[in-house]
């Protein structure tokens, strides 16, 4: 490793934020709304029955926790201090961790006695708010809250609420741009009981939980965007290809369980086929009444630019180049992960 990335690393390890709550005994509040599987198995490491291997290649990196740390401590929660004084909580050297049954959470800040300015900033009538920091990629598009800090927000405001006399009705969610840190966005959410009750229902249920059969792979669901973020998809992988050792007698009943999700499965697939189709459509549409008009950007509503192509390589050509000059091709050959296919033969 380079001398300056070592020594950056080394020093990461001394400076890095340590928790005074034993984090493996409850979801936090930026847990509870990941892949319930992967937050089982992370929560498993310690236990012998159900933990299970990372993946090899699997790299933690420091660099996004780190560059939140230092905006936090070194320019957020100061800032916020030398405004609001004593009337912000639960901040910087006062930061909390609270906890409710299995669930837990650790707020950046709330400031009491907000004035009627300060209401009128936020644009909402409270003498009371959460106030959350982020940082954030550049290059992310933030034209609304990320759904998993928004539901970190209403964790933290529900157990505020639960374990403290203050009653935050609502959280100012911000997010500090990492390469200009006077670009800031924010987002006020409302507190409203019912996700909070969800998050710690969904707590509950991840570290209750005796298989992990019992948490659903969300992220590889919801398209596995997540996944390329998590240490356990190889364990995840062999978990959703696990079959059955030998065909059973099938009684009529389940027969009929498994027609009519076969069934429905088949509508769905039809469906978002033709949605696909639809999307388009109208994708289509809408960039031919753009070229019509010589329109390529709509402020608040839409932008049209060119993308360029990704880089690649040509195998074919890189396979015979290989050939021709006697390198034994299979010596670099890899086989994939397996994987495994479900048929609907109904309908």
């Amino acid at each position: 490793m380079p001398i300056i990335a070592e020594t950056l690393d080394r020093y990461v390890k001394k400076i890095d934020k340590s928790w005074t709550h034993d984090r493996s005994n409850t979801v936090g509040a930026s847990e509870v709304g990941q892949c319930a599987r992967k937050i089982f198995w992370l929560k498993s490491e310690v236990d012998a029955k159900h933990r299970v291997a990372r993946d090899p290649d699997f790299q933690e990196t420091w660099g996004a926790r780190i560059r939140g740390t230092i905006i936090e401590d070194k320019f957020w929660e100061p800032a916020l201090r030398d405004r609001f004084g004593k009337r912000l909580l639960f901040a910087g050297k006062e930061q909390k961790t609270f906890v409710s049954d299995f669930l837990s959470a650790t707020p950046d800040g709330m400031v009491i006695d907000l004035t009627e300015d300060e209401q009128h900033a936020i644009g909402v009538k409270t003498d009371c708010a959460m106030f959350e920091c982020k940082s954030s990629d550049p290059r992310t598009n933030l034209n609304e809250a990320k759904p998993q800090n928004t539901f970190q927000t209403q964790v933290q405001m529900g157990i505020v609420r639960e374990n403290t006399l203050y009653k935050p009705t609502h959280s100012v969610l911000s997010y500090t741009d990492a390469s200009f840190w006077s670009d800031v966005k924010e987002f006020v959410i409302a507190f409203e009981p019912a996700l909070y009750d969800t998050a710690k229902q969904r707590a509950m249920t991840i570290m209750t939980a005796t298989s992990v059969d019992e948490t659903p792979p969300e992220g590889w669901i919801a398209g596995g965007a997540e996944c390329r973020y998590c240490p356990f998809t190889i364990a995840c992988g062999v978990q959703r290809r696990n079959l059955p050792f030998q065909d059973n007698d099938v009684d009529p009943q389940f027969a009929a369980e498994m027609k009519d999700a076969a069934l429905s499965l088949r509508a769905m697939e039809k469906s978002r086929d033709t949605l696909d189709s639809d999307v388009r459509a109208l994708q289509d549409q809408i960039k031919s009444r753009l070229r019509e008009k010589g329109v390529r950007k709509i402020p608040g509503v839409l932008q049209w630019s060119s993308v360029k192509g990704r880089a690649g390589f040509d195998n074919k050509a890189i396979q015979a180049a290989a050939v021709e000059a006697g390198v034994d091709l299979d010596t670099f050959r890899t086989l994939g992960e397996p994987g495994d296919r479900l048929v609907i033969t109904v309908g």
